[in-house]
């Protein structure tokens, strides 16, 4: 009996030891982890932004708060934050991350629009997707090519009764992130940021 209580106290010291530890490591890590999501965002946020001003123009990136903006994302606790793009003290276009529930992943889609409510680019953000199927969804050429040019109109997979081809094998994944940034678009054109005349491809 007291063998048992000896071993039960030593391995509840090494539990309390082990969360001490992991506990204390996270405290110092958390901050970098949080640092560098900031930093692939801002990146990729200039990347597609490009698609708007064109190459080696000067941009600068304005939060905008917009009343009345609806957030489809509201579901999962992702807000629909839309960025304006401005160079040359006029506003050129917007930014903003589209959220979709994948397979195995919430995918982070980061979407660049002109203010005529079309796709000048995107890029996958964040995914974990099953390598070799869903994950094919980061390769630009194999999938979000397809969205450029495109508005909410026209952002269905073949499978939905649209035009675009989802990547084969991952119809989930493509279906997640083209009605992500179907209804980002949506909300942004609800809520009266694009210009009239826009909304036709």
């Amino acid at each position: 009996m007291a063998d048992v209580l000896k071993l039960g106290i030593v391995l509840m010291l090494v539990a309390v030891i082990a969360a001490g530890s992991l506990g204390f490591v996270n405290s110092l890590t958390e901050p970098l982890i949080a640092q560098q999501k900031e930093k692939a965002k801002l990146e990729a946020m200039e990347s597609v932004a490009v698609s708007i001003v064109g190459a080696g123009v000067p941009v600068t990136f304005d939060s905008l708060s917009v009343p009345g903006l609806a957030n489809p994302y509201a579901q999962s606790d992702a807000v629909l934050s839309v960025v304006g793009v401005f160079s040359e003290g006029h506003k050129r276009g917007y930014v903003f991350i589209a959220y979709g529930r994948g397979y195995s992943s919430t995918i982070q889609t980061m979407v660049a629009c002109g203010l005529n409510g079309e796709i000048t680019a995107s890029e996958i953000l964040y995914q974990q997707e099953t390598p070799g199927l869903g994950a094919n969804v980061s390769d630009p050429d194999r999938f979000l090519v397809r969205f450029t040019g495109r508005n909410t109109q026209s952002l269905f997979l073949t499978a939905d009764g649209g035009d675009i081809d989802a990547i084969t094998g991952s119809t989930i994944t493509s279906r997640a992130v083209t009605l992500s940034v179907r209804r980002g678009m949506e909300a942004m054109a609800a809520a009266g940021l694009f210009q009239e005349g826009g909304q036709s491809r």
